[in-house]
């Protein structure tokens, strides 16, 4: 009886430590930060709530804004065996949150299932490498103004026939059909759309923004050992299908593909203590990273767009083969003559059919009818090079800089100001994001501006005045670097906000909201001409009217890579109130000194005259 005794109390103490350890194995890990990056949990109010909108993301009924319960529910539901679909058990539906419990001993008898979904998404669990595929801004689409981010999972050597196939992980905002620019702004800002994750192959991608949008493509595989791409795989797949909701400013895309890598632990790319998340800021970020020793980004590969690689193209032609180009594509619409070229010698005839080649599918719509006369011509041209000697065109200069290496996205400056009306005073500036058309660089549209919450105070006497505070200033430019038809320099500028009335009137505050089209043509590579029709809706203070009409004009012009410079004039035409005409002139320039510091200069006139300098910080 002694023995058993003993025996039976060995075995009762055994359970009690069992369910000991068991109850404070699940408190910790439910707790700990890779559950609830897992669940997407945020605080909030003391306790927790999940990101996720989907109740199938749930095993159970309070999993929403209890991890605890959740875990309770994942361990038991991942010793289930009596599921006849073996694609909708636990382990399937939730292959990292498996893999986590497994690598943390707690389901240290219960095997790995087979799970012929899963195992069979993406080169059976097993890619060689995890990239972030960045794409520069679009100008056409508020969705795209900062830019986009997906992932990229890109095959082992010995299955990958082209990148083009590799599988990509996107997030994005569902947006109903209609909706316009500024209601998507507003209630994107707002939480107003809902979000989920999708994947496709990466060609789809690769047409849609490199020859559709004409936005180049940076991709920065990450140095991640095996285990590390396996637990971002398994997430990606538990997220695919799942609502969230979309926050253009700070939970868009960066937000939600930085949470995916992030759920590997030891790495922390969300750009912190920001109320938005810039795409760019995410990638610099990455860069800047290290796992485990060695730099997060292994490799830099740079894609670029249609409209890239024609300009390359058409900018290494000599004069001759240029005119020769021209002279094609000008009688293409009466009668398609290859003459031009052959007058050319023979290298000079393959570059320039090379680069012309490259126009025409720059030019040629997608959804371009069969009978277009575009594509004939591009069909003739490609037969005709099928006549010349063979060779290897030349590739595209990647820029010296890439998105990662770029500046920081936010922008502070102080400055000193002198106005002929007002005196002396000293300006503080702070631009949330994102450029303008002085320090537009590799990340942004080459002489556009997309800057928000764009504010500049006025210091004078002991008091603060508020001189401009602007919500939104867009301008997109066109180029037309090369010159030919087609090619035509399309412009517009918008812009939405609180600004001076004029320069005489330092506290003439007025809502404003512009609106212009126009044509732009760049000079070489270091200049570009523009001019606008268009005007303005304002608030009538002053009696300087509610509206005004003006035609503008302006310079961009970069002599070398640190100076840039903005001259503009405009002359507006007052519909009502007690001006007439006006003419308003400024000359700005900025001297890069390092990477997240410059100079700018300024002199401008609207009634008074004002100059200044500042000193900025890119944060």
């Amino acid at each position: 009886m002694r023995n058993s005794g003993a025996y039976c109390g060995r075995i009762l103490a055994s359970l009690v430590l069992s369910v000991v350890a068991a109850m404070t194995h699940a408190e910790v890990t439910a707790q700990d930060p890779m559950w609830l990056r897992l669940g997407h949990y945020d605080a909030r109010g003391g306790g927790y709530v999940s990101t996720v909108q989907t109740p199938e993301f749930f095993l159970a009924a309070g999993g929403k804004t209890d991890p605890a319960e959740e875990l309770e529910a994942t361990l038991r539901a991942m010793r289930a065996t009596d599921t006849e679909d073996p694609n909708t058990h636990a382990q399937c539906r939730f292959p990292a949150r498996y893999l986590w419990l497994r690598r943390a001993g707690a389901l240290p008898a219960v095997a790995r299932r087979a799970c012929p979904q899963f195992d069979g998404w993406m080169f059976e669990g097993q890619p060689a490498s995890v990239s972030i595929v960045f794409a520069t801004g679009y100008l056409g689409n508020p969705a795209s103004y900062y830019g986009h981010t997906l992932l990229k999972f890109n095959a082992p050597g010995e299955r990958r026939r082209s990148e083009l196939l590799d599988v990509t992980v996107n997030y994005g905002a569902i947006i109903p059909a209609g909706t316009g620019p500024l209601e998507y702004i507003l209630r994107g800002a707002a939480g107003g759309f809902s979000a989920g994750f999708s994947h496709i192959q990466y060609y789809f991608h690769d047409h849609q923004y490199g020859d559709v949008e004409l936005r180049d493509l940076w991709e920065y595989e990450l140095n991640l050992p095996a285990e590390d791409v396996a637990m971002i795989v398994a997430h990606a797949w538990e997220v695919l299908g799942r609502e969230f909701t979309y926050y253009f400013f700070r939970r868009n895309c960066a937000f939600r593909m930085a949470e995916v890598l992030e759920v590997i632990g030891g790495i922390e790319i969300i750009p912190p203590q920001r109320p938005w998340t810039v795409p760019q800021a995410l990638v610099r970020r990455t860069n800047a990273q290290t796992y485990e020793g060695e730099p997060l980004v292994r490799r830099v590969t740079y894609r670029p767009s249609r409209q890239s690689r024609f300009y390359a193209s058409y900018e290494q032609l000599s004069g001759a083969a240029r005119t020769a180009a021209r002279a094609v594509v000008s009688g293409a619409d009466t009668g398609f003559d290859t003459a031009p070229i052959d007058a050319l010698p023979a290298e000079a005839r393959a570059a320039t059919t090379d680069a012309l080649l490259d126009y025409y599918q720059y030019r040629t719509p997608s959804d371009a009818a069969p009978d277009d006369p575009r594509r004939d011509a591009y069909r003739k041209l490609l037969a005709y090079r099928f006549s010349q000697p063979t060779g290897r065109q030349a590739p595209v200069p990647q820029p010296a800089r890439d998105p990662a290496s770029d500046r920081p996205p936010g922008y502070l400056a102080a400055g000193y100001s002198n106005n002929s009306s007002t005196g002396v005073s000293t300006t503080l500036q702070v631009r949330a994001a994102y450029y303008d058309a002085l320090d537009a660089s590799v990340s942004h549209v080459p002489d556009s501006e997309l800057t928000m919450g764009d504010v500049e105070i006025e210091l004078r006497d002991d008091s603060a005045r508020l001189r401009k505070a602007q919500l939104f200033r867009v301008e997109s430019v066109n180029g037309a670097r090369s010159g030919l038809p087609g090619d035509n320099g399309k412009s517009w500028r918008l812009a939405l906000g609180l600004s001076s009335q004029d320069l005489a009137c330092n506290t003439c505050l007025v809502a404003r909201f512009d609106g212009d089209v126009g044509r732009s043509r760049a000079l070489g590579r270091q200049a570009t001409v523009g001019a606008y029709v268009g005007g303005a809706l304002q608030d009538n203070r002053n009696d300087n009217g509610n509206a005004f009409v003006r035609t503008s004009a302006y310079l961009n012009w970069r002599p070398g890579d640190r100076l840039s410079l903005r001259a503009r004039y405009e002359h507006r035409r007052h519909l009502d109130g007690r001006l007439e005409g006006q003419d308003v002139f400024s000359l700005r320039a900025r001297w890069r000194i390092t990477q997240r510091i410059d100079a700018r200069v300024f002199l401008q006139r609207n009634v008074a005259e004002q100059y200044g300098l500042s000193i900025g910080y890119y944060w």
